[in-house]
C-alpha cells in the first residue's frame, strides 16, 4: 500500500503554519510534495463542532482515496498533529474504527503538543476577553472564538471524558507499538515575552503537560449501595505509547523548531519516529526518549491531573458539590471500610489539613458547560515534601481523607451524605505513603474519578389510607 503523510493542525490554525514541516520531511527524504498532504478545518467557526470535523475527514479520505465507499483503508496513514489535533484523530479513529481497526488507515500518530485532557486557556477563549483578540495568530493562540470545540477543550469538558471511554480505557486498547504506533512529545516550558501572563501551572503554556499523554486510570467510588459505605472499582489499562517531554519548548516552538536546514531535538526525534516500522523499534525508542523525559523535569515539578465527575444513582450529573481534604493523626481502630471515623480535628490537624487542602485544589477549575465535571492538579513532588513535613510536625502517622458536600435540593429531596465522610485516601508509615493497590498517584497522567451518590425522596409514599394534599 502507499505510504501517505497528513499534517493535522490545532485550535485555531491552518496549514500555513506548516509549510517548514512539509519542506523539512521532504529534505529528509520522508514522503515527498505528492504524498505529504495538509488538512484544515475552519475551527473558529462557533456552529462546528467534532464531530463535523471527523465526519468531514472522513468524507475528504473517501475523495482522496485512503479509504473505500466503506471506509476500508486504501493507504497507510501517518498522521503528524498539534494541539487539538490530537482530540480530532482520536475521535475519526475512535467513532469509525474502535471495532474494526484492522480496517483503520491510520498506522502512526505523532502528537506534537497535544490537548488531549484539556487547556486552561480554552473558557478564556470563549469570553470577551478572547474574543477581543479575534483574529487569525500563530497555531496554539487560544485567544479566539470557536465555541463548540473550545467546549471541548475546556479543562474537565465532558466531551474529553467520553472521548477517553470511546478510545483509551479498554481492556485492548489500539495505540500500541502493534496497531498503531502513537508519540507524544510535548514540552514543559511556558511562553516568553508578552505572552507569558497567560502561563500556567504543569503546562507548555497552552496544554496542560500530564494531560497531553494519553495513559488514564479511572476510579469508580460508588457510594449508592446501600450495604457498604463504598465500593471502589479501577480501571488501570495497560498503554503502550511513547510518551516524551521536552524541556526547552513551549506550545508553539515545538513546531516552529522543525525546519529544513535545522538541526533540533525534536526534528531529531520526528525523524526517529516516522521511521520507526518494527515493534522492536519502537520499544528500544520509548527506552531512549525516559532520560529525556527525566532530564526535562530535573529541578521541576511533576503533576498529576485529576478530573472528577458527580453522578447521581441513576447517572444524572450532580452539579452542586464541594469537596474537602482532611489531615488527622493515624489510629487504625478508626479505619472502618475506608473511612476514618474519628470526626473531630485538633488545632496541629486543623492546620495540615488546610495545608493539604490548598495544595490540592491550587489548580482548581469547575467546567463551564457541565460543573459536575472539576479538575484539580497536583504537584507531586510537594505532595510528597508536604507529607514529609506533616509527619515531623505531628510526630505521628496520618491520614488523608476528603469529604464531599452536597446540599439538600428542596425538603423532600435530598443526597444521602452521611457515608461522603472522611473517606480515607491514603495513609502513611514512617511518614512515607503506605503502599497500597491501587495507588492512587500516577505522575504525568490523568486520573478520572466517578463519584455516585444515592439520591432519595420523600415525596413518594405507599399507604394503606388515602392521603390528601
Amino acid at each position: 500500500m502507499k505510504d501517505i503523510i497528513l499534517i493535522l493542525h490545532g485550535w485555531s490554525d491552518c496549514s500555513e503554519s506548516f509549510k517548514d514541516v512539509k519542506e523539512f520531511l521532504i529534505h529528509h527524504n520522508i514522503g515527498t510534495v505528492e504524498t505529504i498532504y495538509y488538512a484544515d478545518y475552519e475551527s473558529r467557526e462557533d456552529n462546528i463542532s467534532f464531530e463535523d470535523v471527523i465526519d468531514g475527514l472522513y468524507d475528504r479520505f473517501k475523495e482522496k482515496g485512503f479509504i473505500d465507499s466503506n471506509g476500508n483503508k486504501l493507504v497507510n496513514l501517518s498522521v503528524i498533529v498539534h494541539s487539538t489535533g490530537g482530540l480530532v484523530i482520536r475521535h475519526f479513529i475512535g467513532e469509525y474504527y474502535k471495532n474494526r481497526i484492522d480496517k483503520c488507515p491510520v498506522k502512526k500518530i505523532i502528537m506534537l503538543a497535544p490537548a488531549n485532557f484539556g487547556s486552561p486557556l480554552a473558557h478564556y477563549g470563549k469570553s470577551f476577553f478572547g474574543s477581543i483578540f479575534k483574529g487569525r495568530y500563530k497555531f496554539g493562540d487560544m485567544f479566539e472564538v470557536g465555541r463548540k470545540l473550545l467546549n471541548g477543550l475546556e479543562l474537565a469538558s465532558p466531551y474529553q471524558w467520553k472521548l477517553a471511554h470511546l478510545d483509551l480505557l479498554m481492556e485492548n486498547n489500539f495505540y500500541n507499538r502493534n496497531q498503531i504506533q502513537t508519540f507524544i512529545f510535548v514540552g514543559n516550558k511556558g511562553y516568553g515575552g508578552l505572552r507569558k501572563f497567560v502561563n500556567k501551572k504543569g503546562t507548555d503554556g497552552t496544554v496542560v503537560v500530564c494531560g497531553a499523554n494519553i495513559n488514564p486510570v479511572k476510579f469508580v467510588l460508588d457510594f449508592s449501595g446501600r450495604n457498604k459505605p463504598v465500593d471502589l472499582f479501577i480501571k488501570n489499562y495497560k498503554y503502550d505509547t511513547a510518551f516524551c517531554v521536552l524541556r526547552n519548548y513551549d506550545h508553539g516552538s515545538i513546531v516552529d523548531d522543525i525546519k529544513k536546514g535545522k538541526r533540533s531535538q525534536i526534528s531529531d526525534l520526528l525523524l526517529k519516529a516516522l521511521k520507526i516500522k518494527k515493534p522492536s523499534e519502537f520499544g528500544k525508542f520509548k527506552k531512549e526518549i525516559e532520560s529525556i523525559t527525566e532530564e526535562a523535569f530535573r529541578g521541576r515539578e511533576v503533576y498529576q491531573q485529576f478530573i472528577i465527575r458527580a453522578v447521581d444513582d441513576h447517572n444524572v450529573p450532580v452539579k452542586d458539590y464541594t469537596i474537602e481534604f482532611f489531615i488527622q493523626k493515624f489510629s487504625s481502630e478508626y479505619i472502618t471500610n475506608g473511612t476514618y471515623t474519628r470526626t473531630d480535628l485538633s488545632e496541629q490537624e486543623y492546620y495540615w489539613s488546610q495545608k493539604f487542602h490548598e495544595l490540592i485544589t491550587g489548580e482548581f477549575h469547575k467546567n463551564s458547560t457541565d460543573p459536575s465535571y472539576r479538575r484539580f492538579l497536583v504537584g507531586i513532588n510537594k505532595l510528597k515534601n508536604l507529607i514529609k513535613e506533616c509527619y515531623k510536625n505531628l510526630k505521628s502517622d496520618f491520614v488523608l481523607s476528603m469529604k464531599i458536600h452536597v446540599p439538600q435540593v428542596d425538603q423532600g429531596i435530598y443526597y444521602e451524605t452521611e457515608k461522603l465522610k472522611n473517606i480515607v485516601l491514603f495513609e502513611t508509615k514512617k511518614g512515607n505513603i503506605v503502599n497500597k493497590k491501587p495507588s492512587l498517584f500516577y505522575p504525568n497522567t490523568t486520573t478520572l474519578i466517578e463519584l455516585k451518590i444515592n439520591r432519595s425522596t420523600k415525596y413518594v409514599t405507599i399507604s394503606l389510607k388515602p392521603k390528601e394534599h
